[in-house]
């Protein structure tokens, strides 16, 4: 038993040794694959971090390329560049481009409103004007918030939130020979204005004497001129002064299209008024053709804001193949109402006896018989001590009217009178009051008892007056027969009512039934604009 108890136990000794021989074997073996594991991971640790690292600088390398446009601008601009006539080239010319804008009214703002989203690098505004409510049925970059705002201020303001890509400069400045002369050269007027470093200008004014000031100045310098219109219903786009040569010679000026004198002459400065003395009924005839002419201002002969529009945007259209290099010397005309609202004209040549763009024959004693070019011109007006343009009348000083002309014959009265007689005061007697505006002013706003007879057709008939009903006494739609004892002409600004007066004056003294002794006439002076601004009718409204 004893025996058998021994052997059992030698054997599990065995077996335990047998065990544990297999234990270290297998440790061992574990050790080994676990440093092997461990070398496998450093390696493909190491490995992934040589990856990332030219991963890394795969990355950076792409991030470093200098791409011609930044990605925002690459994004901005897609849509546009996946057209075929703009493309990446033509981007880039549109972003290298620097380009004047005269102007930041009706015209100037659609014109920058869309060459600024359009990717045109350096925009410079020129506007002497501030925004008024008046404005904003037309010039839309401007708002009611910005009433009272300088035009050119408010410009950089929108254009600026609309396109932080570009550069916008913008000046308090008209656009006039003053600007090229002390004071205002040496102090307020951008070099490059002074020095015309533009790729192209854009006149966006509004009167006659600033667009050939303007375009004298583009001929001087080279430099095309795309020049809109509107007032009314009809509009005009032109692209004036163009360069005609695609690989023009350097020691040779290039030839050009027509500019803006060749196709629209300047008109010759209106003879002196007579004398009022010596002829006083032509000095009155010489103010009423005057009035019946119009001033082709916006303020007097009206304007539909969508015509600003169309034509704004054709400045633009015109202004990017100008800079793209695929603009030719056209003019547009618009008139959005009618049934046939485009019209496009194939300008002439240019005109070797233009007075701004020709070499004519030079009559100045030290030209030693150089001929007369507009370069030379316009230096020899920058160096001026007189700082003097031919043929320049200032836009912005405003002429008195024809009201300021009044005589002691003249008998005018005061907007509190002609409302008491208005309102029926007894001792006043009988009086007819005689709007002269046109009949589409007239319905936009009258006073209560007035009747209307346009001033073109008063100054043709003037016994209509005579057959007008009298206000205070008889309904305003009824004629009266009777004579009245008291007419009152009344107009805008009291101008024309007081040219109607005196032409009803002359015509009751031609009468022979005596007539004129009997009846008195006189105007409003002011007329509604002082109507409007009278407490003698709070809250009148004017346009």
């Amino acid at each position: 038993m004893a025996d058998a108890s021994s052997s059992r136990r030698s054997r599990l000794l065995h077996e335990l040794d047998e065990a544990r021989a297999r234990v270290a074997e297998l440790e061992e073996q574990l050790a080994a694959l676990s440093a092997s594991a461990s070398q496998s991971e450093q390696s493909s640790s190491m490995t992934a971090a040589a990856d990332a690292r030219l991963n890394g600088a795969a990355a950076t390398n792409s991030e470093r390329k200098q791409w011609p446009l930044s990605l925002r601008e690459y994004k901005r601009y897609g849509r546009q560049m996946l057209v075929s006539q703009i493309g990446l080239p033509g981007q880039l010319q549109l972003k290298k481009a620097r380009i004047l804008v005269v102007g930041a009214g009706g015209l100037g703002c659609p014109v920058l409103l869309y060459l600024a989203a359009a990717g045109v690098g350096e925009i410079t505004i020129l506007d002497h004007d501030s925004v008024e409510l008046s404005n904003l049925h037309r010039q839309v970059l401007h708002t009611e918030g910005r009433v009272g705002m300088p035009k050119a201020e408010s410009a950089k303001i929108a254009l600026q939130a609309l396109n932080s890509d570009i550069t916008i400069q913008s000046y308090i400045l008209s656009f006039t020979p003053a600007l090229f002369h002390p004071p205002l050269s040496t102090d307020s007027a951008p070099r490059p204005v002074l020095e015309g470093t533009f790729d192209l200008v854009l006149d966006c004014t509004d009167n006659p004497a600033t667009r050939h000031f303007l375009n004298a100045y583009a001929v001087s310098k080279s430099i095309p001129l795309v020049s809109g219109g509107a007032v009314r219903a009809e509009g005009t786009v032109g692209v004036y002064n163009l360069s005609l040569s695609s690989n023009p010679d350097a020691n040779e000026e290039p030839a050009r299209g027509p500019c803006y004198a060749c196709i629209f002459p300047p008109s010759p400065p209106p003879p002196a008024p007579p004398s009022p003395l010596s002829d006083p009924a032509a000095f009155d005839k010489y103010y009423e053709q005057l009035s019946l002419g119009g001033t082709g201002a916006c303020a007097d002969e009206g304007v539909v804001g969508v015509l600003c529009g169309v034509v704004g945007l054709g400045m633009v259209g015109e202004a990017m193949k100008v800079l793209l290099g695929t603009a030719q010397p056209t003019l547009h005309l618009f008139s959005p109402l009618s049934p046939s609202p485009y019209r496009t004209i194939k300008t002439r040549s240019r005109k070797p006896t233009c007075p701004a763009c020709g070499t004519l024959r030079s009559s100045s004693p030290s030209s030693n018989g150089e001929p007369s070019t507009p370069t030379s011109r316009w230096q020899a007006f920058v160096q001026s001590p007189t700082g003097e343009w031919p043929g320049w009348a200032d836009p912005l000083c405003v002429l008195p009217g024809f009201g300021a002309l009044a005589s002691t014959g003249d008998r005018r009265i005061s907007v509190d009178e002609v409302k008491g007689r208005l309102n029926g005061d007894a001792e006043e007697g009988r009086t007819r009051v005689i709007d002269t505006r046109s009949g589409t002013e007239f319905g936009i706003v009258n006073v209560d008892g007035s009747v209307n007879i346009p001033f073109p057709l008063l100054l043709r008939n003037p016994s209509l007056a005579l057959a007008s009903p009298a206000t205070n006494t008889t309904d305003a739609s009824k004629t009266d027969p009777a004579p009245p004892e008291r007419i009152t002409f009344l107009c805008r600004r009291g101008n024309d009512s007081l040219l109607a007066s005196r032409a009803l004056r002359r015509y009751l003294a031609s009468q022979p039934d005596g007539l004129g002794e009997r009846i008195e006439i006189e105007d409003v002076k002011g007329g509604l604009e002082a109507w409007a601004r009278a407490s003698a009718d709070e809250g009148f409204p004017m346009y």
